[in-house]
């Protein structure tokens, strides 16, 4: 999920052939994915993310209808012929997505109606929403936090554009499950207010806490499980990190990536893997700041931070406006997926592979139009990529698709 302020998503797809480019520097053939290694498979109007549940040996996909909201559902796929085996119907549009599988529950952002929606993974059945806030009057709610001058002149004018007066304060795009406590951590991106983490204790199904002090556009998330943190980034060039056990924010850190979009957290290295996009926000950040912020990376790279301080350990190109990373630990690589564009008419999106050692780039599939989030089969060892439409996918009203790479 991108994130634009106040946005209206007309989302739909293109399924269009895959083709591949290998990068230099060349390894064994065996070591390199191969066209016969790919299948793809159009599935709905929209697919956004996607998760594997071992217990169930399926793959989960959030398929949210920007047309008929009522239509939302979660699709289970089968891993090895990503059939449809079931659809689970959904109230709202689900979007993120976090797996508990040994409780057989699969949550997903409910991005624009306040709330995580519950699916049960073993009954394919939709479960009560979990509220994480309800909507209010924004002016209100900007004069509430102490918003004066220039900055809450803007933010009164872009209410204005795009005709709003109430809404929900917090945009919620990602989540991440924590097995020992059964939490959830959701960052809440804040709409010209200061960004929160929401926790939510699933055993009762219900918001636990909301810790404030997130910062501008607060969207990466990553769970270390065995050292009890939660890193969260944001779109100010920041990292913050809360301890997973007494829920308190230890560390702030000022870090050399301006707008890690997604994360994932190294356990093997110690670090903090994540994607700058790359994209101008300039606007919107500086009025949150109250200053010009100075940009510290040219964006369209992926990251290697030093977990524990924060310290830039490794930083390598990607291609155009990077969304999505997974590492696989078992291969050693680390994927990314690039969008190539945004709102553009024909996409060009890649997915590009990395060393997870040294994050040297190996090879570069196409995956066009637009390759978002990834998911892996641990049983099978396969990779899962859901496929986003382009422009002329959204006229043309195609399915968007899902691959699945054999390793």
């Amino acid at each position: 999920m991108s994130v634009t302020p106040f946005p209206t998503r007309t989302l739909t797809s293109l399924l269009v052939a895959t083709t591949l480019t290998f990068a230099a520097p060349a390894q064994a053939a065996d070591a390199l994915i191969q066209a016969d290694d790919i299948t793809r498979k159009s599935l709905a109007p929209a697919l956004v993310e996607l998760a594997y549940s071992p217990s169930q040996h399926a793959v989960f996909v959030s398929a949210p209808d920007w047309k008929e909201e009522a239509r939302s559902r979660v699709l289970r796929l089968d891993p090895n012929t990503l059939e449809v085996q079931a659809e689970i119907p959904l109230a709202v549009k689900g979007f993120g997505v976090a797996l508990d599988d040994q409780n057989h529950r699969l949550y997903l952002t409910e991005g624009f109606n306040g709330a995580v929606g519950v699916v049960d993974t073993q009954t394919n059945r939709s479960l009560d929403a979990i509220l994480l806030q309800k909507k209010v009057n924004l002016q209100q709610a900007y004069l509430k936090h102490g918003l004066t001058g220039e900055n809450l002149k803007f933010l009164l004018s872009e209410l204005q554009r795009f005709k709003i007066t109430d809404d929900y304060l917090y945009k919620v795009r990602e989540a991440k499950y924590d097995a020992r406590t059964g939490r959830l951590f959701l960052p809440g991106l804040g709409y010209g207010v200061d960004s929160v983490l929401f926790v939510v204790d699933t055993r009762t199904g219900k918001l636990e806490k909301m810790l404030p002090g997130f910062g501008f556009y607060a969207v990466g998330i990553a769970l270390d499980e065995q050292g009890r943190r939660v890193f969260v980034s944001n779109m100010q060039g920041q990292l913050m990190t809360v301890n997973a056990d007494t829920l308190e924010l230890t560390s702030t850190t000022e870090i050399q990536a301006d707008q890690l979009l997604n994360l994932v957290y190294d356990p093997t290295r110690n670090r903090v893997l994540g994607v700058d996009q790359g994209i101008d926000r300039d606007k919107y950040r500086n009025h949150f700041l109250q200053q010009t912020y100075t940009r510290r990376s040219s964006g369209h790279r992926l990251f290697a931070l030093d977990a524990d301080s924060g310290k830039l350990l490794a930083s390598e190109p990607t291609d155009e406006v990077p969304i999505g990373v997974l590492l696989d630990e078992r291969a050693g690589r680390v994927y990314v997926t690039n969008r190539n564009g945004v709102r553009v008419e024909q996409g060009t999106g890649t997915l590009a592979v990395f060393d997870a050692t040294t994050l040297k780039r190996l090879q570069t599939l196409t995956l066009p139009p637009h390759p978002n989030s990834l998911t892996l089969d641990t049983r099978d060892h396969a990779l899962f990529v859901t496929v986003k439409n382009d422009g002329e996918a959204t006229q043309a009203g195609k399915p968007e698709s899902v691959v699945r790479i054999a390793q």
